[in-house]
Order: C-alpha cells, then sequence, then structure tokens
C-alpha cells in the first residue's frame, strides 16, 4: 500500500477461534466493570507491597493496550477498535478498583484468569492463520500474545500465591 493511500473503515473477518478469544476476553471486561462499579466512591489509597507489583503488571499491560488503539485506528477495523476500546476501559477499571479500599477481591483474579484463557485461545487462532499485521511477522505477533499472556499468568501468581 502506498504511504499516501488510506484504507477505508471496514469490518474484518473473523474465524470461530478469533470469537471465542472475544468472548471469552468480554467475561474479562464484564468482571472489571463490575469491579470499577464496586470501586467508584470508595476511598483510593497509595499502594505498597505487593500492590505496587499488582499495578506495574496491569499498569504494563494497559499501556501497551493504549498502542493497540493506535494500530485499530491504523487498520481501521471496526469491530477491533471497538474491542480495543473496550479492552483499554476493562484495564483502567481494573486498575482503578486495585487502588480503591476495600480492593476488587477475587474479581482481580477472575479478570486475569479470563484475560489469560483468552490469550491462549488468540495465540492458537495466530498458530492457525499466520495473521500479521503491517510489517510484524506472524512470530512477532504471537510473541506478543505470548507477552500479555505471561503478564496476566504473573498477575495470577501474585494475587493466589503472594497475598
Amino acid at each position: 500500500m502506498a504511504a499516501t493511500e488510506q484504507r477505508a473503515w471496514h469490518v474484518g473477518t473473523y474465524e470461530p477461534l478469533a470469537w471465542a478469544e472475544t468472548t471469552v476476553k468480554a467475561v474479562a471486561f464484564v468482571v472489571a466493570y463490575v469491579a470499577l462499579a464496586q470501586a467508584l466512591g470508595r476511598t483510593l489509597h497509595s499502594p505498597d507491597g505487593i500492590h505496587v507489583v499488582e499495578i506495574l503488571l496491569l499498569g504494563v499491560a494497559e499501556l501497551g493496550l493504549l498502542f493497540a488503539i493506535g494500530d485499530r485506528l491504523i487498520e481501521r477495523e471496526l469491530i477491533a477498535l471497538v474491542f480495543v476500546v473496550l479492552n483499554n476501559v476493562a484495564h483502567v477499571g481494573m486498575l482503578y478498583a486495585l487502588l480503591a479500599v476495600p480492593g476488587p477481591g477475587g474479581l482481580v483474579s477472575l479478570f486475569c484468569l479470563f484475560m489469560l484463557m483468552g490469550e491462549v485461545v488468540k495465540i492458537a487462532w495466530l498458530r492457525t492463520t499466520h495473521f500479521t499485521v503491517r510489517e510484524f511477522s506472524a512470530l512477532a505477533v504471537q510473541a506478543i500474545v505470548v507477552l500479555y499472556a505471561s503478564i496476566y499468568l504473573a498477575a495470577l501468581i501474585v494475587w493466589q500465591f503472594l497475598k
């Protein structure tokens, strides 16, 4: 595609594994929205100790998702753009809930579990389709997803075993 050529907004074609990923992660989003709703109106605190690790893990994931918005704008794919915006809201909501007293409790573990499951489905989808994003190879795209899966797995370990 020439640098001056601009893509039109469109709806992509999604295979069953892509819809499965979307569905599993949508459950995670609902969990995060519930955690956010419960946290609204609660007192916020400055994190310390293990809470800093919790915030850093989800904060790194959120930072990457902010970049993903730009990618979706470049690609001009409507479903992917709406999905990544909802994903960002879910992560910001869970970060807010982690700052509230009391925190989200088991909801944060559920959120990370469903996000991890969604990433596992996405890895399977990427491996079967060899999906690429512009100049990134299929392996590079898969590596990014493995990084996200690692973040959610690390978060689960923190919340389940180090609290």
